[in-house]
């Protein structure tokens, strides 16, 4: 199976992420809650793009840190400067905020597994992020009041289809092969 395939097959991680966050942190409504839920759903799915780009046991798991830290601490800080996102503006902004964090994190690992022009993947990232929140609440019409701390499956499949290309076009044949186990 293609990396691109697999990569695409992770955006299940988005909801089952979301869900679990949400579950245990409860609704993005206060800087703890954001916290929480944000790092637990940022940690699934990076668990999920890490195993579809089928990295090394240590780079998943940094992987996975950088998704988690990215996805929390974004949430958190917005949720403390604005309070629970609540309009579709807000939400498209803490899509870039988002995935301006986690694409920095993993753009660093992208660098350090020598994939040229990783910056490429930083504004790929919050692009994505963007678009997937803005599909979510707006074109879709989810409600943003139950809190939830990433944009559901409808969003995901975009964001993952525009960072799949992305990654697709970073990862040469040569790259991805010293990436993997």
């Amino acid at each position: 199976m293609s990396t691109l395939l697999r990569w695409i097959l992770a955006t299940v991680a988005f909801p089952i992420g979301g869900f679990v966050g949400h579950a245990v942190g409860g609704p993005a409504a206060t800087l703890a809650a954001a916290l929480i839920s944000g790092v637990i759903a940022g940690a699934a799915i990076g668990l999920g793009q890490g195993l579809a780009l089928a990295l090394r046991p240590q780079t998943i798991a940094l992987w996975v840190a950088a998704t988690a830290a990215g996805l929390g601490l974004a949430l958190a800080v917005l949720t403390a400067i604005n309070g629970q996102i609540d309009s579709t503006v807000d939400a498209v902004i803490l899509g870039a905020a988002s995935g301006l964090a986690i694409g920095a994190g993993q753009a660093a690992l992208l660098a350090r597994e020598r994939i040229g022009n990783a910056w490429i993947w930083v504004v790929a990232s919050s692009a994505a992020w963007a678009v997937g929140w803005l599909i979510t609440s707006g074109a879709v019409g989810v409600g943003l009041a139950p809190g939830w701390p990433v944009y559901g499956l409808s969003g995901a499949v975009v964001s993952q289809v525009i960072t799949g290309i992305v990654m697709w076009k970073l990862m040469p044949s040569e790259a991805a092969a010293s990436a993997q186990a």
